[in-house]
């Protein structure tokens, strides 16, 4: 992570970082850098992944910005700063957001049923209450309970660069759209439609761009982790700035991208 950090430092720019609560705090340094005490246990698929990300917005609205990008540990930028820089000043919203229905990767059954992914860990296929909460929903969804949807719904990657005001207006649909907060809190992976759902049914809907980071979602279970094969792919990108997902095996890729790609 200290990487990532220090390829993205700037004099204008500020690191806000959620750490899972159920993880140990890292080492990073540096004085523009700020780790939430306030956080929250997240489980895969849950709410709790929205609950962090809001955590993050609110924490950077204090002091002001620009610009926010919300990304991962794994991501790495793939171009020079500048060219982040040069973009955003041209305005606009960078999330991926398709209208439900379009897009078969993000399904109606997500949002439509009922889902209590924050009470138990998903991946835990031994755990009795695992097993327990997955035959509930199970049965919820053959006996046909079903939510009242009462917005249009829109999906797409969770990840996102968006302007200061955008950001301001979701805060305060959290804080007054009781509706909204109560519909995705009992949806299966609702940090990937919570946030498009806002912007697509807002002013901002015709300001969006497409979003600015790239996965390989070729391989199942995906996204595939980076290799120095995927170099020419992630070279050959025209509107990207951040990549994911990167580990510690990554470092001779890591190189080539500083090297070839983040040099002006």
């Amino acid at each position: 992570m200290q990487k990532l950090v220090n390829a993205l430092n700037q004099d204008n720019v500020l690191f806000y970082i959620h750490i899972d609560k159920k993880s140990s705090l890292p080492q990073i340094q540096g004085k523009n850098i700020h780790i939430l005490k306030n956080r929250v246990d997240v489980h895969w698929g849950g709410f709790s992944q929205v609950e962090a990300t809001l955590l993050l917005l609110e924490e950077a609205l204090k002091n002001g910005f620009d610009y926010a990008a919300f990304i991962s540990g794994k991501d790495y930028p793939v171009k020079p700063n500048e060219w982040l820089n040069q973009t955003l000043s041209k305005g606009g919203e960078f999330i991926q957001m398709n209208k439900m229905g379009t897009d078969p990767f993000a399904p109606l059954s997500r949002y439509k049923y009922y889902y209590f992914t924050d009470h138990y860990q998903r991946r835990n296929k031994k755990s009795i209450k695992t097993k327990i909460f997955l035959q509930l929903q199970k049965k919820l969804r053959q006996l046909k309970i079903a939510k009242r949807i009462p917005f249009q719904l829109y999906t797409g990657a969770c990840w996102f660069v968006l302007s200061h005001d955008c950001i301001n207006y979701i805060l305060q649909q959290v804080y007054t759209n009781s509706k909204l907060m109560k519909f995705f809190r009992s949806g299966f992976c609702p940090d990937e439609g919570f946030f498009q759902t806002i912007i697509g049914n807002s002013p901002f809907a015709g300001k969006v761009k497409p979003c600015m980071t790239y996965a390989d979602w070729s391989v199942d279970p995906g996204p595939a982790m980076f290799t120095e094969l995927h170099f020419p792919v992630i070279a050959s990108m025209d509107a990207i700035f951040f990549a994911r997902k990167f580990d510690d095996n990554s470092g001779k890729l890591l190189s080539q991208i500083d090297e070839k790609l983040r040099t002006l």
